[in-house]
């Protein structure tokens, strides 16, 4: 069992349990000794800060100009994305690999306001891909509607994740096609949308345009240091630099970032806090007490530590205190 890396800053003893009753006291540290340090490397968090967020202000997002919009003859309206013609894409084009054409794509999508994302592809017998088709985001056939699918749900069926389909039929996209030595040429270019494209503000909810930059995760792990939720640090942020627009990233990626985090200290936690309890216990001459059992697979199942001013209280009034450390905590 694991616990959080917890800051003392109290004035009286203070003991903690987060075993069972009944767990055996097999190892104790007596403040110094039988503690097994961790070796990964990939528990230690960078205290070092890197670049600050920018804070120019400027927008991150392209300034996606309106999507012209077009009656076809059946009475249908179709948006064509407005951008520069150096990142429409034409057909004969070459590119020396799929995923330069895929970042092409994306980029043409990026400036012209959707997403896109990579479809069927033909392959030879020889497991070359000899065709490859990237489309809008919101092609192909959408998902059945909750209602429908409850309709067809029995008593006893298993519940149906709630999630809606951004999927129209949407037809444009681009087929590439092998050309040999000169890698893959775009036979076909469909630039005609059946829904409206993200304009203006609504561009930083892209998926292209959504990225947690290196200044920012580490910005959130030093809100994190200083228990502050990713939802907070995303609000900080967004007071850095001006506007959400500007933050490059939704409250989404922050928390998900966060939970990732978490996910990779969450088995050397322990480790964290017995090492700062020994730099803590260094620091103070040995003013600062610290002791803790684990059980027989190593797992930390007791803990508790206290300072000068703790045991001076304790000498006069004979109390301590214990706490319950998972409040406000996510593990």
């Amino acid at each position: 069992m694991s616990i959080q890396n917890t800051e003392s800053g109290s004035n009286f003893a203070i003991v903690l349990f987060l075993g069972a009753s009944d767990v055996p006291h097999i190892e104790s540290s007596d403040s110094e000794h039988s503690y097994r340090d961790s070796d990964d490397e990939t528990a230690e968090i960078d205290e070092d800060k890197l670049d600050e967020i920018d804070t120019a202000g400027e927008c991150l997002f392209p300034k996606v100009p309106a999507p012209r919009i077009v009656v076809t003859p059946s009475g249908d309206k179709v948006w064509i994305p407005s951008c520069d013609d150096v990142y429409k894409p034409r057909t004969n084009q070459h590119f020396q690999t799929l995923e330069d054409a895929f970042i092409f794509y994306r980029e043409y999508g990026r400036q012209g306001g959707f997403d896109v994302r990579k479809s069927g592809q033909k392959s030879n017998r020889s497991g070359n891909v000899v065709s490859k088709k990237i489309m809008c985001n919101c092609g192909g056939t959408p998902t059945p509607s909750k209602s429908n699918l409850k309709d067809d749900m029995t008593a006893d069926s298993s519940q149906v994740r709630r999630t809606t389909s951004r999927r129209c039929e949407c037809e444009a996209h681009i087929v590439l096609k092998a050309a040999g030595l000169r890698g893959f040429v775009i036979m076909s270019f469909v630039e005609e949308h059946n829904h409206p494209l993200a304009v203006g503000a609504e561009n930083m909810f892209l998926r292209c345009n959504r990225k947690v930059s290196k200044s920012q995760q580490n910005f959130i792990m030093d809100c994190s240091r200083a228990k502050i939720g990713a939802t907070r640090a995303y609000n900080l942020a967004k007071e850095m630099v001006g506007s959400y627009e500007n933050v490059g990233a939704t409250v989404s990626d922050f928390k998900n970032f966060a939970r990732d985090v978490k996910l990779g200290i969450g088995e050397n936690d322990a480790s964290l806090i017995i090492d700062k309890f020994k730099l803590r216990r260094k620091s103070s001459k040995d003013k600062f007490y610290y002791d803790y059992k684990t059980d027989r697979e190593g797992h930390l199942t007791g803990l508790f530590w206290t300072d000068a001013i703790g045991q001076a209280n304790y000498e006069i009034f004979g109390d301590i205190v214990s706490f319950d450390p998972t409040f406000r905590t996510n593990k």
